[in-house]
């Protein structure tokens, strides 16, 4: 078989791995095309976010590089790098992939969100909601800037407004934290069944998650005193 008709073989097979969920399997056939041809940067990013999603950062971080490296002006390879950083905490690393992400296309909502947590996760509130506004400016349906904005709400003491910004990302995308983030904020004003309800819900999602159990014990105590 010619090595071009091999290697359309194998991002197919490569392909149909990552949709079953194969990622090991997956990985070995993008490490094959990679031997076959090791400009090809479309097989580094696939393999990149398989790692990625397999919890690989490291090894990730690595394909993304070589992404950027063949082909700078790709978006997805500063996108991915910069949302693999968010994940291991390499928040100004992330921030910098990530302008080079939107310089690259500045229209992309969910780009601005990654961006804004990194600047949250670093304190820098304003940036970060600049960032978030911009996002859902761009695309209405993004749950990681609701639950952005909301934290920032809820810390600066505006339950209602956080409520309603974790409410509309839960629709889409419901996660434990974001569930518990809610709980507290009803917690605040004084709505006990729905945050036992949250903290319940954020357990069925993550169970043993300490800051759930903790609320529902504590409102339990109360409700008996």
């Amino acid at each position: 078989m010619p090595q071009s008709e091999r290697v359309e073989q194998l991002t197919r097979e490569a392909l149909a791995c990552v949709k079953a969920g194969k990622s090991v399997r997956a990985i070995a056939y993008l490490s094959e095309i990679i031997g076959f041809d090791p400009n090809r940067a479309q097989a580094y990013l696939n393999r990149g976010n398989t790692f990625a999603r397999l919890g690989d950062f490291d090894a990730g971080l690595a394909d993304y590089g070589r992404v950027i490296a063949l082909e700078p002006n790709q978006f997805e390879g500063w996108y991915n790098r910069g949302s693999a950083r968010v994940a291991v905490g390499q928040y100004d690393a992330a921030i910098a992939d990530l302008t080079e992400a939107i310089r690259l296309k500045p229209n992309v909502g969910y780009a601005y969100c990654s961006r804004g947590l990194s600047h949250l996760r670093k304190a820098e509130r304003a940036k970060a909601l600049a960032d978030f506004e911009k996002g859902l400016s761009l695309w209405v349906d993004m749950p990681l800037c609701y639950y952005g904005r909301g934290e920032i709400r809820l810390a600066d003491g505006k339950h209602q407004d956080a409520i309603d910004d974790f409410s509309r990302g839960i629709k889409s995308k419901p996660t434990a934290e974001s569930l518990t983030q809610r709980a507290a904020a009803y917690e605040t004003i004084g709505e006990i069944q729905k945050a036992l309800k949250d903290y319940r819900s954020a357990l069925s999602l993550q169970p043993r998650l300490k800051t759930a159990e903790a609320g529902i014990a504590r409102l339990t105590r109360n409700s008996q005193n």
